[in-house]
């Protein structure tokens, strides 16, 4: 799979080269990659069973929503980019790029440190951790991550005990992997995660390896800079729990009716049905609409389409001010447009909505960043997530 995605990756570089150069050749850029990707996509995901074809959408009539393995790989992490509505793929250009787009880790000029808390509904609390540092002069970005949800202690219940056992479990699930992030150029770079995913819940375990697949070019168009990027994360193999809580008693085999003789004690397991992970495809437009030496103002745009979910639509916008010769604050908003809800009412009209803002201090032996996201969840309760970077 590797060689098939460093080759692709060469192919997107030679086409930004070729094409983006100025208005007319870039239309005719972005239509090419976005044809390119399209079609190699399944190839790259043949591992995972059915190959995903972002063209494809969703079969009219049917819902697939919670047929996925690991759905705690699509909870975004990073302040900023949550703040944003999601519109975040092209943006990228500090640590939180190790989940939003691997490309972006291209961007770092110095290594950086990355912590986020995300406080997400039913109790479920998800927090995240990364760290990356530019080699060989700025041209090569290496890091890693590890990010683990949990959740409090549940009864279990079953179908002849609906009110609960007495008995109770845990449960958790974890991704470990590396980053890697290549300057191809001043203005192209690509970006690869390699993730080990595992899940737990009540001693059944089920686990395998994904991949993320990005791609950033950059350049400047009416004399503002724009930045376009290409990703598509989650690839890899089903998941199918396994464990001793798939073990079932069974009656022992009787050789001899009537007889206690070589009754032997048997036990049998369940096997569990193998799901896809949640594998999405997303093109990332960011365009900087101000640049000042006091005030910057970004806009972005992103479109992607999820195995398991219909195309999603997402714009965002970010306010920065110098605040002091040390000092910069941010302020930031986001909606995320599912097109499954369209129709909602009352107050779930504002699920999806999403604001924030962060502030950054220079302390000369290092610079930290604090940012703040609010996200409505519509129908549940909204969420808060807080973030904390170091760049040294």
């Amino acid at each position: 799979m590797q060689p098939k995605a460093f080759r692709l990756f060469c192919t997107l570089v030679r086409i930004a080269e070729y094409y983006f150069k100025d208005p007319v050749m870039m239309l005719k850029g972005l239509i090419k990659i976005a044809a390119l990707l399209i079609v190699c996509t399944p190839a790259l995901n043949a591992a995972a069973g059915e190959p995903f074809n972002p063209a494809a959408g969703i079969a009219e009539g049917f819902s697939e929503a919670g047929t996925r393995a690991a759905e705690f790989l699509t909870i975004p992490v990073g302040s900023r980019g949550v703040a944003l509505g999601g519109a975040y793929t092209a943006l990228a250009d500090d640590i939180s790029a190790v989940w939003w787009n691997p490309a972006g880790l291209a961007f770092l000029s110095k290594p950086q440190l990355f912590l986020t808390v995300a406080d997400q509904p039913l109790d479920v609390n998800y927090t995240y951790a990364a760290a990356a540092a530019p080699l060989l002069e700025g041209k090569l970005v290496m890091g890693g991550f590890m990010g683990v949800l949990t959740m409090g202690e549940q009864e279990i219940t079953t179908v002849t005990q609906p009110e609960g056992t007495g008995a109770i479990f845990s449960s958790y699930s974890m991704q470990t992997g590396a980053s890697f992030a290549w300057n191809f150029s001043d203005r192209a770079s690509a970006g690869i995660n390699v993730k080990a995913v595992h899940e737990d819940i009540a001693g059944n375990t089920q686990g395998t390896v994904a991949f993320d697949l990005g791609t950033n070019y950059h350049t400047d168009f009416l004399g503002r800079e724009i930045r376009l990027a290409f990703l598509i994360r989650n690839i890899g193999g089903n998941l199918a729990f396994s464990g001793n809580g798939l073990k079932i008693p069974v009656e022992p085999e009787d050789l001899y009716p009537g007889s206690d003789i070589a009754r032997q004690e048997r036990e049998a397991v369940r096997r569990a049905t193998s799901f896809k992970l949640p594998t999405s495809f997303h093109i990332g437009l960011a365009y900087a609409v101000h640049s000042g030496d006091l005030h910057n103002w970004l806009a972005a745009a992103e479109f992607s389409q999820n195995n398991n979910m219909p195309a999603s639509y997402s714009l965002g916008s970010e306010l920065s001010r110098k605040t002091g010769k040390n000092a910069t604050a941010a302020v930031r908003a986001g909606w995320e447009f599912r097109s499954d809800e369209l129709d909602l009412s009352g107050a779930e009209r504002l699920r999806g909505l999403s604001a924030g803002g962060g502030i950054a201090y220079d302390f000369i032996a290092f610079k930290g960043s604090i940012d703040y996201a609010y996200r409505n969840w519509g129908r549940l309760k909204s969420s808060h997530l807080f973030s904390l970077s170091i760049a040294f």
